[in-house]
């Protein structure tokens, strides 16, 4: 079948039974891949209310059409799980070489049910799968697994494999804990680490068997690939990410009233801006950059602080929502620090999101009163403290005293605390917001809000139609230029850019490479490599059906039209900067999204609707 390896490993870590299955043609069609296929078969396997961290509990690991073709940005694979953090559904996605070796290898993806009596790797050599003994990697962290890992496979095979692993911080529950690809790829949301560590899944390593993708039409891809590089040579956003990373937004943002500040508290800081933004990042700790496998672009960044106690090795940078959330939002203008943070995050195998909004809670409790430094085993921080910011990262990620804590999340930490430190916690489904400002771009605030997964900046395509850098959709009716502190138009807009963010999600493709393709050419792609000859409205309705799918999961868990909210603090104006006195009006757009969306007042799916997505089990379920 054109764009798919065929097969799907399918392990049960309890037994260590290992099974290749075959992938389903009508399925592929209607769910792509990635976390769209990873939820159809989280929901036709569906395990009930098991707790998340129980071996009843999925974890799938899942590959797109288009890793591994010519496709730029098509390098990556998606993760899903119920979540720990939040307890409803889970994904994330992830770039680097880990899914084009997965599909070089022969696989589509890996399920993992079950646990494992004890610590254990899946080793991958082509034909050749296997549950192997991890009890000597278990405790490392993940760029010391990774080594061991890289070390074994060329040994064995002459080859480097690609490795997943997690760090001490998932091996004992943290609930925001990541999965490390090579050391610089991130599955950071949702705690998918934390599920792999409750399955005494150490790690994956696979060493593919150099088995190509087959497309469906060679020749049409190729002229199409040569007419995308053209518009690559020529795209503004594209050369800002390769000279300055993802860290390239963080300038333009704060002009634009983007960035968080102070817990989402202020709307301008300059000063602390010019030292962390982009050209000071290339200036003062950049040694190399870096680009997932097959990309054009080259947004990875490679640096290097010699500066004591911030020593970092020459490694992978923190990305611009680090360089926010354990930066700017903590008021921390030191570079070096935030390196070092995002050095012990990716050490331990923690999400640098959901951490850096968890220690924002601490700071500012401890501001009100609300917290003692006592109650922190006598961490007392204040905004911008950035040895103490450290701290507090070694004693979350190790669980140690006031870091158990802290370990839960930030709507845990904060109901902990006691009601009033919910107003520190922003946060929307438990998911800890990304690094970007509901009232300086209106449709953000809906797009959490109804996010598949929480808050998420990935789960629609806003960041880039909001705020002018998608070429326009016009057959979508998303043509722009759109006002940004307006909320009139953005539940239209927000619905549409999740279904295309769904398509993405499942193809599965760098939503930065995306950000040049017109329709017809994101339809020409898919039916280039793949040969289901699709339309875009036909297309569109497989970004619709995965949205409904996971919504349905989430409502399955409890998680309804109640938690279609954003947190009260963002609808808060700032006094100052370019975004003072702006608010989004929520409730227009939720109105609208919702009749759009055909929800009910509780926010739950028409009958009709999911039947005409061909999701009729899923309305039984729900009783609907």
């Amino acid at each position: 079948m054109s764009g798919y390896a065929g097969t799907i490993l399918d392990i049960n870590l309890s037994t260590g039974k290992i099974e290749k299955i075959p992938v389903d043609e009508k399925v592929c069609r209607d769910y792509l891949g990635g976390t769209g296929l990873g939820a159809k078969i989280f929901f036709d396997r569906f395990p009930g209310d098991v707790d998340p961290l129980a071996p009843e509990n999925l974890l799938i690991f899942m590959t797109g059409p288009m890793t591994g073709t010519k496709v730029p940005g098509g390098n990556r694979f998606g993760v899903c799980a119920r979540s720990p953090l939040t307890g409803h559904w889970g994904e994330a996605s992830t770039g680097g070489y880990f899914g084009p070796e997965l599909k070089s290898a022969g696989y589509d993806g890996i399920i993992f049910s079950g646990a494992s009596e004890r610590p254990v790797y899946l080793w991958i050599n082509g034909d050749d799968v296997e549950i192997r003994d991890a009890s000597d990697l278990w405790g490392k962290n993940t760029y010391e697994t990774t080594e061991i890992l890289w070390e074994r496979a060329k040994e064995e095979t002459g080859k480097k494999s690609r490795v997943i692993a997690i760090g001490p911080s998932g091996e004992i529950g943290v609930k925001m804990a990541s999965i490390v690809h090579d050391k610089g790829h991130i599955s950071g949301r949702t705690g998918m680490g934390a599920v792999m560590g409750s399955k005494n899944l150490k790690a994956v390593s696979v060493v593919g068997a150099n088995k190509k993708v087959e497309v469906a039409e060679p020749d049409s891809l190729k002229k199409w690939r040569d007419r995308i590089m053209e518009i690559y040579s020529e795209s503004i956003v594209v050369e800002s990410l390769r000279e300055f990373g993802t860290n390239a937004n963080l300038e333009v943002g704060s002009m634009l009233g983007d960035v968080p500040l102070k817990n989402w508290q202020l709307g301008e800081w300059d000063d602390g801006i010019a030292a962390l933004n982009g050209p000071t990042y290339s200036d003062t700790i950049l040694v190399n950059r870096h680009s997932c496998w097959g990309c054009p672009i080259g947004c990875k960044r490679i640096v290097k602080v010699d500066e004591e106690p911030y020593v970092v090795a020459e490694g992978p940078g923190p990305e611009y929502e680090t360089v926010c959330m354990l930066g700017s939002n903590l008021l921390n203008d030191n570079l070096k620090s935030v390196a070092k943070a995002n050095e012990l995050c990716n050490h331990f195998g923690i999400d640098t999101i959901s951490l850096g909004q968890t220690i924002a809670v601490v700071i500012e409790c401890q501001e009100k009163g609300l917290l003692s430094p006592e109650e922190c085993d006598g961490v007392e921080i204040k905004w911008g403290d950035s040895e103490k910011i450290l701290k507090l990262i070694e004693m979350t990620a190790l669980k140690k005293g006031f870091g158990a804590r802290m370990a839960e999340g930030s709507k845990a930490l904060a109901l902990s605390i006691g009601a009033d430190a919910m107003e520190a916690a922003v946060q929307v489904r438990g998911l800890e917001l990304p690094a970007h400002d509901p009232r300086g771009f209106h449709g953000f605030a809906i797009a959490y809000a109804t996010s598949v997964r929480g808050a998420c900046h990935c789960a629609s395509t806003n960041l880039y139609l909001e705020q002018g850098s998608n070429v326009p959709l016009p057959k979508l009716n998303l043509a722009g230029p759109f006002e940004e502190q307006s909320s009139v138009g953005k539940a239209y807009l927000t619905a549409r850019a999740q279904e295309l963010a769904q398509i993405y999600n499942s193809a599965v493709l760098c939503l930065f490479t995306v950000t040049s393709w017109d329709e017809d050419m994101i339809v020409e792609a898919f039916n280039s490599v793949t040969g289901f000859n699709y339309d875009l409205d036909v297309l569109m309705a497989v970004g619709e059906r995965i949205w409904f799918l996971k919504r349905g999961i989430q409502i399955l868990y409890g998680s309804d039209g109640k938690e279609d909210m954003i947190h009260p603090r963002l609808l808060k104006p700032v006094e100052e900067g370019p975004h003072a006195g702006s608010i989004p009006d929520f409730n227009l757009m939720k109105a609208e999204y919702y009749q759009y969306r055909q929800l009910d007042s509780e926010g739950r799916p028409s009958r009709s609707k999911l039947e005409s997505l061909g999701l009729g089990a899923l309305a039984d379920m729900l009783k609907v």
